[in-house]
């Protein structure tokens, strides 16, 4: 019996994740991953990745892709249908992007929809499918305290100059604050992701031993498009939210600066995120986790917003 690697490509997040599955895994299994964005279509930048395992002794892109399945996504509710095409297409930056995408639909916050693919694996046809309540839309304010200008805290846009933050100042006067539509557990994910070209004197926010800057044997790991890289960090949470004297629900994040890795520009994004998810990024075997019936990966809904700041001493 051989064991059989997960190979979740340069979509797939496997921060936490043994990529060894278990002697379970005979032949080879169907591997599907991607969330829905409230608001946005399924582009190339965020497409739905559909693939197969492949054995430990390696193997191509060629062997791991399924170019020819059929994907559709159902709008529950509506009992609307729409195919998905396979993409592949390379950005401005050298990064590829490749998996399938449907751009003639809008997805919807507090709908349901379910993703059902059709393949052939070994000659043998093959069927998945999962479903995901993308997170209702709420107020996301990181301006809590009232404390922001045109040149202190978040900006909504990226451009040539951004507001500033220092390090220490994160978390105390720029919580997050989320206005909840009740008191159903919520769960959040962030995601950092420095702007800054690599350079050596890329400094850290948090010296760790003798190290206070990036060093020239770090420029392929911060360049990765791998989720690994140690350009971005992501964090994910599970909260109990609370009521105000009003009984208005609501969540503050004060901890969370420990994602900036780096003095400098960032992007940084606020999700609310389905419990598919948020699962699949925090279970120990999370390939088993994801909302997947009939194969392994995720399928997950977020709705949030994207910010932008420099982070400065």
């Amino acid at each position: 019996m051989k064991n059989i690697i997960i190979l979740f490509t340069l979509i797939i997040l496997l921060s936490s994740c043994d990529t060894t599955a278990p002697d379970r895994f005979e032949n080879e299994y169907l591997v599907i991953s991607g969330f829905l964005q409230a608001g946005k279509n399924i582009s190339a930048e965020n497409p739905i990745f559909v693939g197969k395992t492949i054995p430990t002794e390696g193997g191509s892109m060629e062997d791991i892709l399924i170019f020819d399945a059929d994907v559709i996504l159902i709008d529950i509710a509506r009992q609307d249908t729409t195919s998905l095409v396979f993409n592949i297409e390379m950005d401005s930056f050298g990064n590829v992007f490749f998996g399938y995408i449907a751009e003639n639909i809008t997805i919807e916050a507090a709908k349901t929809y379910r993703l059902e693919v059709r393949a052939v694996i070994d000659s043998q046809e093959v069927f998945a499918f999962a479903e995901t309540t993308v997170p209702p839309a709420v107020e996301i304010n990181l301006d809590y305290h009232a404390f922001a200008t045109s040149d202190y805290g978040f900006a909504d846009t990226l451009s040539s100059e951004l507001p500033t933050i220092p390090y220490d100042n994160i978390d105390g006067d720029f919580p997050v604050y989320f206005a909840l539509n009740s008191g159903d557990i919520l769960y959040t994910s962030y995601n950092f992701y420095c702007l800054e070209e690599f350079s050596d004197n890329l400094e850290y926010t948090m010296p760790f031993m003798d190290f206070t800057h990036l060093e020239e044997e770090d420029e392929e790991a911060y360049n990765s498009v791998m989720s690994n890289n140690i350009r971005e960090t992501n964090m994910i949470w599970r909260y109990e939210p609370e009521q105000d004297d009003l009984g208005n629900w609501f969540r503050l994040d004060e901890f969370y600066s420990g994602g900036f890795n780096y003095f400098g520009r960032y992007r940084f994004t606020v999700y609310i995120v389905d419990e598919n998810y948020y699962t699949y990024r925090y279970h120990s075997q999370s390939y088993f986790h994801g909302g997947i019936n009939g194969g392994i990966g995720y399928f997950g809904s977020v709705t949030g917003e994207d910010y932008y700041t420099e982070i400065i001493k």
